[in-house]
């Protein structure tokens, strides 16, 4: 595909411009097409995509806090209270107390979450392969340090 056209699945051609170059546009592209391509993955686990991000910092870090998960998935905090009481209630993970000071919640998978998260990673894996299968494993490591860089940068 050209930089400054894309093909349309009818087969024309639109024009796209200075936007093939505006990130903006383009990230908004790529999301439309992972949601397209993600949707069974949500329906067969029974997920949300954003409780895949979830379930799986907190598989990564036992005993996060909501302020460390929220600002690692950059939500404010009303926002990832709901989806931490959602996966509460839904059994994949408990709030614990943490220490002496009784404020804090600590964020643990429940054994449903632990099972849930593995399943999920078998298919997130090749999820990400029918993802980026046009791409070398050096040209993901490549993407991927390039993303994160901007995202640092801020």
């Amino acid at each position: 595909m050209s930089e400054e056209k894309s093909g349309k699945t009818d087969g024309s051609q639109v024009s796209l411009g200075h936007l093939a170059t505006d990130i903006s546009f383009v990230t908004r592209v790529l999301r439309a097409q992972l949601l397209e391509q993600t949707g069974d993955f949500f329906e067969k686990h029974g997920v949300a995509s954003g409780q895949v991000a979830l379930l799986n910092l907190i598989a990564l870090n036992p005993g996060v806090s909501q302020k460390e998960l929220a600002e690692a998935v950059v939500l404010k905090k009303s926002a990832l209270t709901k989806a931490i009481n959602e996966l509460e209630r839904n059994g994949l993970i408990e709030r614990r107390k943490s220490g002496g000071d009784q404020r804090y919640n600590a964020l643990h998978l429940s054994e449903q979450g632990l099972v849930r998260v593995a399943a999920m990673r078998t298919d997130m894996l090749g999820l990400q392969d029918t993802i980026l299968g046009v791409l070398s494993e050096a040209e993901r490591a490549q993407l991927f340090d390039m993303i994160w860089r901007v995202i640092r940068s801020r």
